[in-house]
């Protein structure tokens, strides 16, 4: 890992389950690590689903293996949030790789 080309600070939201005073269950996110990542851009594209734009945007972040991060968690970067879809841990290199896309709302 070369520590020079962490350059972008990002945010890792954790789930946490809520019930409010009606008992309904409702699930948040709270921020509970900030980090350094390198960010690459894989691929993006629009598509037209159910008379909406969307918007598919892949991005791959690399990081230090020792942050606390699990697919259940969501990445923000930019004020935009990312959707975990792997982690793959390469120890030769002493690395994370997080490959996420964009969460449309």
């Amino acid at each position: 890992m070369i520590a020079g080309r962490l350059n972008e600070v990002i945010n890792i939201l954790s789930p946490k389950e809520v019930i409010n005073e009606y008992g309904e269950r409702k699930t948040t996110y709270i921020k509970t690590y900030t980090t350094r990542a390198r960010v690459e851009y894989n691929n993006g594209s629009r598509r037209n689903e159910n008379d909406e734009i969307v918007f598919d945007y892949s991005k791959t972040f690399t990081t230090y293996p020792y942050v606390p991060v699990v697919e259940t968690c969501i990445i923000e970067w930019q004020k935009r949030q990312y959707r975990i879809l792997t982690l793959e841990y390469r120890r030769e290199y002493n690395e994370l790789i997080i490959n996420t896309e964009l969460i449309n709302e």
